[in-house]
């Protein structure tokens, strides 16, 4: 692994905590870090866990937990055909780690 992919990992492990701060430690454009790291963790070099939060203000049926048709809140979290953003927390696998 060469070029933005490793410049963007290194810049995680290295304690970067958003793709702003990715961003701003490898100096690469915001469109190559995201696909860096979508790249990463399609690989396996990354991991991403969707966050399930609570109902957004506007009531259920617009956050990222609401099921397809406006139906409330899809159980366990975020559902696969989600219409709004999904926040997402990004890990190195615990195979990585030891």
């Amino acid at each position: 692994m060469s070029g933005p992919l490793s410049a963007v990992l290194a810049a995680f492990t290295a304690g970067a905590g958003s793709l702003t701060e990715i961003q701003a430690t490898t100096g690469l454009s915001r469109d190559v870090v995201a696909a860096s790291v979508e790249h990463l963790v399609r690989l396996g070099r990354l991991e991403a866990k969707a966050i399930a939060l609570g109902c957004p203000s506007s009531g259920c049926g617009s956050c990222a937990s609401a099921s397809t048709g406006g139906r409330p809140c899809h159980p366990g979290g975020p559902n696969p055909g989600r219409r709004g953003r999904t926040f997402v927390t990004l890990s190195l696998p615990a195979h990585t780690l030891a």
